[in-house]
């Protein structure tokens, strides 16, 4: 392992940091974990688990399928996502570290080209594989933005990790409040119809256009939040039917909405919250276990705990939001998904730790090895993911979509998991890096890179494992 220095600004003085030219185990298999269990929340989204649908469930507040959504709800939605954002924090340190590559470009711009071809994955996975949640546009343009907070010391990180978390909880109370001032200005504009409804001399069109608007833009709210039975019939048979061509006009809108809308009005703050976290916790040497452990089963306890808390506020408050808006909003001042931001870095900070810990502890080690192997081709799998997915379900493909209920879902992505898994594994045995990793490598610097591991590659550390890039 190299040893190279990084230096952060923080009371002038220099801190060492030995990774270099290095992998940390801990974050290949936070990094392989975070994405292959993420493909459990994605799967509601490809095969057609649709919002309407769970809010179904959340009707019924009993049964096995509503265990089932809470149980994944409560463990994986928008906890992967962050550890992923997280884990990449981590590496952006790790890359912009190395200082003795041997590379003829500057390594900042490496970087920066690096991070554009990110982008052009995503809009890749986004636009030709027909992912609409696609993450790797925004890693990429989340990277340059915060390209440079990069030489801020770990508690610098740290505090801007909780200014954008709270950021963040600030926009969806903003939300909330605008559907607040919605429900007003439609009691304003109902209650002049009431009132001009008994006058006589009224004509029967007696609502201003901007009133009207009030009217239906409130019961449009309203209607988004409740069940309906037959919502989703007209998304399942475009599908189930369509060619590549329909599906790509029909998706269009969606993508378009998550590559732009969301980027800018929550994608910014959530991302920005969690990769500044792992900035600072590598800086802080979280992930090479520096800290003592009973800090870790501290940050494990309180993480897990207050997380799964908060996503039962959010799961309650969900039901009682569904069960009747109109009512909720008048009662209640907060909205269900405040807490959210605080209820994803939690749960995802409580994983990280105790991951760090079971890879310490010697336990399950060929489980960290699988893990790690598929963290490190995690572009491949990712992509690998759309792939199958999308021939899966979509209509020029199998046609699956709609068709499989909740708990063979998510057998089909225990199923994508194994695949993935073998497949990194068997592949790293030849190769030093995946099939994407190695292309986009070419992409940010156009020479040849090794592919196959050179015969006297000596085998796998327990904490770091030699590489030559991340």
């Amino acid at each position: 392992m190299i040893q190279t220095p990084f230096t952060t600004p923080a009371g002038g003085q220099q801190q060492r940091y030995a990774w270099g030219h290095s992998r940390i185990l801990s974050l290949d298999v936070l990094r392989g974990l975070a994405l292959l269990a993420a493909l459990f929340i994605s799967i509601w989204t490809f095969g057609g688990f649709s919002t309407n649908q769970q809010n179904g469930l959340l009707l019924k507040t009993a049964g096995w399928n509503y265990r089932l959504y809470v149980a994944v709800s409560l463990l994986l939605e928008g906890k992967m996502q962050a550890l992923i954002a997280l884990v990449f924090g981590a590496s952006m340190v790790l890359f912009l570290s190395a200082n003795s590559l041997s590379t003829k470009l500057p390594l900042a711009d490496r970087f920066i080209r690096r991070q554009m071809w990110l982008i052009i994955f995503g809009l890749v996975n986004a636009l030709l594989l027909l992912w609409t949640n696609d993450l790797l546009f925004h890693l990429g343009i989340m990277g340059i933005l915060l390209f440079p907070f990069i030489r801020l010391s770990a508690r610098g990180l740290l505090l801007g990790a909780l200014f954008c978390t709270l950021i963040y909880m600030g926009k969806n109370e903003w939300n909330y409040a605008d559907h607040k001032w919605a429900y007003q200005k439609y009691l304003t504009a109902t209650t002049l119809e009431k009132k001009l409804a008994k006058q006589k001399t009224a004509k029967k069109d007696s609502l201003s256009k901007q009133q009207k608007a009030d009217r239906e833009a409130w019961e449009g709210i309203v209607k988004s939040k409740k069940w309906d039975p037959k919502a989703d019939e007209e998304r399942i048979r475009s599908m189930q039917t369509g060619g590549y061509g329909k599906l790509w006009r029909f998706l269009l809108p969606n993508t378009q909405a998550r590559e732009s809308q969301w980027t800018y009005r929550e994608g910014i703050w959530d991302l920005s919250a969690m990769m500044l976290l792992g900035m600072g916790l590598l800086k802080g040497g979280f992930f090479t276990r520096r800290l003592p452990l009973k800090r870790y089963i501290l940050v494990t306890t309180v993480g897990l705990i207050a997380g799964f808390a908060l996503g039962w506020f959010r799961l309650h408050t969900a039901q009682l939001a569904v069960q009747d808006y109109t009512k909720f909003i008048t009662r209640s001042s907060l909205p269900a998904n405040l807490f959210f931001p605080l209820e994803k870095a939690f749960v995802a900070l409580g994983y990280a730790s105790l991951v760090v810990v079971l890879i310490e502890s010697k336990l399950l080690s060929f489980v960290w090895r699988a893990l790690a192997a598929a963290g490190k081709m995690t572009l491949s799998n990712y992509l690998l993911q759309s792939i199958l997915c999308t021939l899966f379900f979509t209509g020029f493909g199998m046609g699956y979509y709609g068709r499989l209920s909740q708990h063979e879902l998510y057998f089909f992505t225990a199923e994508v998991i194994l695949l993935e898994l073998v497949f990194s594994v068997l592949w790293l045995r030849r190769f030093q890096t995946g099939p994407v990793e190695w292309f986009w490598r070419y992409l940010v610097e156009p020479k040849h890179p090794p592919a196959q591991i050179p015969p006297s590659t000596p085998p796998l550390s327990s904490t770091i494992v030699p590489s030559t890039s991340h």
